[in-house]
């Protein structure tokens, strides 16, 4: 039987930003199926620790506390999972780092249990089902709630690095499963003042139907995650054995596999940034009158300076170089034109198409008066603005050859960057769209870098091998470099 100890980290430290943690979360695979085996026990790695979301009796641990991460690691009635091994194959691979996991799952929950608001229906409509019962005897009846309780916890003592899925069975083939998972995503991101560049989410395949799985269909629909998720990546169960016994679960030794496998690929993404990050540029720049915008989406950015206007995570007006205000971890960069009273307003749109929420209400282009530090993205209110009368209020005007003007109603003054709008004399703005910028995309070559690390080869960009005299940005070892 294995034992618990409880580690000493002292929260009234700054983070240690060489603890790195993950929130791994889902239904039975991930709260880890198999019973462990020998060669489980015994040789966990003090730097692997767990943060207990619950209370166990065997072995005894107590909720919010830190542990070696010995199975279980979810909660009692959970065995070996993805998780243990993908712990133990991150300290292995990062000697220099701790690991710590955040782990919530359910035998049998449906995705809308992690859903903040759907869980409430969704347990009261099945309470007695079994994932209702470890809901209700471990999470306090809300799973979300204690994986967001937890991690602001963890985030006292080390850095948020990832979250890690593994559900579906319950959901199998659900095609808007995708969307759901996006919407917790961005929630446990928002909930957790989290940048989704900064914390990708890794999502597992169930067991394919050649070895034994009965929900293998669900694949097709995980497969949708990337493009629903742009920071999102699926994790293989390609020839992971099953457990022979049911149609649902993995042996130990495909949970040990599985585990590493989401290790190799959080270690492929932080190793190689820049292969899965999309980069925008303009595309088509919009002219002519104010009617022409009608029902467009579209940047303002400020082609002289090479920078451009987004909505910050602070919920402030923000003005920076393309490559981080065209960020996917930014609110929105993207605007919708409006008629209202007076003028127009500018409506803030997220890079996935949806009107910006704050706090519930829709988000616009808002000024402060001309002493103001910044513009906001603010709600309308009965002024039509937010700290002024008309704050929100703009009068756009397009000028042949030079572009367009914003200028505040409620300030009477013209917007020039992030500040309020206050200016006397107008700046002019490309209204565009957007595409993505492949001028530097090394996306092709980096993917295949397990395949050349080991043969020192030189690849351009287009993943094309070079001689070393080849000058310019290039692929040694799945690593860019200037030549």
């Amino acid at each position: 039987m294995m034992t618990a100890s409880i580690l000493s980290i002292n929260a009234a430290d700054e983070p240690d930003p060489n603890f790195y943690i993950y929130i791994c979360f889902g239904q039975s695979n991930m709260e880890g199926n198999a019973q462990w085996e020998a060669q489980d026990e015994g040789n966990v790695d003090e730097r692997f620790q767990m943060l207990a979301t619950c209370d166990f009796n065997t072995p005894k641990r107590s909720m919010g506390n830190w542990y070696k991460a010995e199975c279980p690691i979810v909660n009692p009635v959970g065995k070996l999972g993805p998780t243990d091994y993908f712990g133990r194959t991150m300290v292995e691979q990062l000697p220099d780092k701790k690991i710590g996991v955040i782990a919530v799952a359910m035998g049998g929950s449906p995705i809308e249990m992690f859903d903040k608001d759907l869980y409430e229906q969704k347990y009261k409509e099945n309470y007695n089902e079994w994932w209702a019962q470890i809901a209700r005897n471990y999470y306090g009846e809300n799973p979300y709630g204690r994986i967001i309780e937890m991690a602001k916890k963890a985030q006292e003592v080390g850095v948020i690095k990832g979250i890690l899925l593994h559900q579906g069975e319950s959901n199998n083939g659900d095609a808007k499963w995708p969307g759901m998972v996006k919407k917790i995503y961005k929630d446990m991101l928002r909930d957790l003042g989290l940048r989704a560049s900064d914390v990708h989410i890794f999502v597992g395949e169930t067991e394919y139907e050649e070895m034994g799985g009965g929900c293998s269909w669900h694949n097709t629909v995980v497969a949708k995650i990337p493009e629903v998720i742009p920071t999102g990546h699926v994790v293989s169960a390609k020839d992971l054995p099953g457990n022979g016994v049911d149609p649902w679960h993995f042996s130990a030794e495909g949970y040990r596999i599985f585990g590493k496998r989401y290790a190799e690929a959080v270690l492929d993404v932080m190793n190689n940034p820049d292969a899965y990050t999309k980069k925008w540029t303009i595309d088509e720049r919009l002219t002519g009158s104010i009617s022409d915008l009608s029902g467009k989406t579209f940047a303002i950015v400020n082609e002289a300076e090479g920078k451009a206007i987004y909505g910050s995570v602070a919920q402030d007006l923000a003005y920076d170089e393309y490559k981080n205000a065209f960020d996917i971890s930014n609110e929105g960069y993207l605007f919708k034109i409006s008629r209202i009273t007076g003028g127009r307003s500018l409506k803030l749109v997220t890079p996935d198409g949806e009107e910006y929420q704050m706090n519930g209400d829709i988000g616009y282009l808002n000024s402060q008066a001309v002493t103001g530090d910044n513009c906001l993205i603010g709600g309308l209110n009965n002024q039509r603005g937010y700290d002024i009368p008309d704050g929100a209020v703009w009068d756009i005007q397009y000028v042949e050859g030079k572009g367009w003007t914003l200028r505040n109603v409620g300030t009477g003054k013209y917007l020039k960057n992030a500040t309020a709008a206050k200016y006397d004399e107008p700046t002019y703005f490309t209204f565009c769209t957007l595409k993505e910028d492949t001028s530097t995309d090394i996306r092709q070559a980096t993917l295949n870098h397990r395949e050349r690390k080991a043969d020192n080869s030189i690849y351009n960009l287009a993943g094309q091998k070079v001689n070393s005299n080849y000058k310019g940005i290039v692929i040694i070892n799945g690593k860019k470099f200037i030549k």
